[in-house]
């Protein structure tokens, strides 16, 4: 059974589900597009753009762009859903999926903590994102 919350809870979660989807689908957007060939600390193995990491995971590049396309799709429905509240759960379900390949990919490498924090951390915001859509729409009276 769902109990409504006080208005200043109601606020504060409504605050960090904003947050938390502008975090998740620009941080996506920034990796896939202008730093798509910058070198990072978080890049799996020794690469130093995405296509060298892709094939340090033994994916190649047309597999990264399917995977990045999907990203960005799913980012944009995040931010579509900061309008249209339906579109967020398909964009941080996909995301949350794509995170968890992300995660076992540099597990598969034997990345150490570095490398698989972003994609560990974006995890943990999509299912965040998703538990306060839940709990925001029940006690909004939108089921």
């Amino acid at each position: 059974m769902e109990f409504p919350v006080s208005l200043g809870k109601l606020f504060t979660m409504k605050l960090v589900y904003r947050i938390l989807i502008l975090i998740v689908a620009l941080t996506v957007l920034s990796v896939w597009t202008f730093r798509m060939k910058a070198s990072s600390i978080f890049r799996g193995g020794s690469a130093t753009n995405m296509i060298e990491e892709f094939e340090a995971y033994g994916l190649s590049e047309t597999q990264m762009y399917v995977v990045g396309t999907f990203k960005i799709l799913a980012a944009i429905l995040l931010l579509l859903g900061l309008r249209f509240p339906k579109l967020v759960v398909v964009g941080a379900s996909t995301m949350g999926v794509f995170m968890i390949g992300a995660i076992s990919m540099h597990i598969s490498i034997g990345d150490g903590i570095i490398p698989t924090l972003p994609s560990s951390w974006m995890l943990f915001c999509c299912i965040t994102i998703l538990l306060l859509h839940k709990r925001l729409h029940i006690n909004m009276g939108n089921g």
